[in-house]
Parts: C-alpha cells; structure tokens; sequence
C-alpha cells in the first residue's frame, strides 16, 4: 500500500462516510472549510504554552508546508479528494525532532487546539466528534513516552 501506508488508511476509513451517507468532507463544508479550521488550529497550536516550542524558529515557508500537510491529511480523512503525501506520523514525531517524543499530555494539548478551532468554526458536534476521533485515533502512533 505504502505511500506513508497511504496516508494512515487504516484510520482515514474509519471517519470517511458518516451514517447519513454523506462524506465528513461534505458535512464540514468542503476543502476550504477544513482549510480554515487548520488555519485557526495552527493558531492555537502555535501560541500553545506547552506544544508552541516545537515551532518556534519555522520559516514561513515551513509554515506553509506544515499547514498544507495538515490540510491534506484532515481533507483525505473526512473523504475529500486530498491526498496526504507527508511521512507517517510515527515517523514525523518520533525521537531526537520532538525531544525524545510527545508526551499524552503534549497531544491532549495538540486535540485541545483543534477543538478550540472547531469550535470557533462552529462545526456541528457529531461531525466534530468525528474529526476528533480521528486525531484521537493518532495518538498510539505519535505518543512515545
């Protein structure tokens, strides 16, 4: 399968079709929509008193490149035509990058800033339940100590 185990089907499937029969895409409104949410979530995840120091010194253009990898992977995991192309999360949070790895209250801080900006989106509360049980579903592969 590979390319990054295309982009953590395993999970992607998990939150791609809602019970209306709708895509999560569909119902968040889209590529822009799920755009804005990462925006507003880099926002917080930035100025994060716990998480914010593993960004501090990213030139605009690794902003950018983060920002769109995030995109792409909320945007393929809700069932939109995004393709994630980025490592597997394993891989991009592991080890000597992350200070020996991310922590369960690191990622709690991480969900906490999505759901900050999926509140100020105002995103219904089923379909935010399913983007955060998506980024839930991350954690085993990104939590390390």
């Amino acid at each position: 399968m590979s390319a990054q185990e295309s982009a953590e089907k395993v999970t992607t499937d998990l939150i791609a079709q809602g019970s209306s029969g709708s895509s999560l895409y569909t119902r968040l409104g889209g590529y822009n929509a799920i755009a804005k949410v990462i925006d507003d979530s880099a926002i917080f995840i930035f100025n994060d008193a716990l998480i914010g120091k593993y960004f501090i010194g990213l030139g605009t253009n690794s902003q950018q490149r983060l920002r769109q990898l995030l995109v792409d992977q909320f945007c393929q995991a809700a069932g939109g035509p995004c393709v994630y192309t980025g490592r597997t999360m394993k891989l991009s949070h592991s080890g000597i990058g992350m200070d020996g790895g991310l922590t369960d209250r690191e990622f709690n801080a991480f969900a906490n800033d999505i759901s900050q900006a999926i509140d100020k989106n105002r995103v219904n509360p089923p379909d935010k339940a399913e983007v955060l049980g998506f980024v839930n579903s991350l954690r085993s592969k990104i939590v390390e100590k």
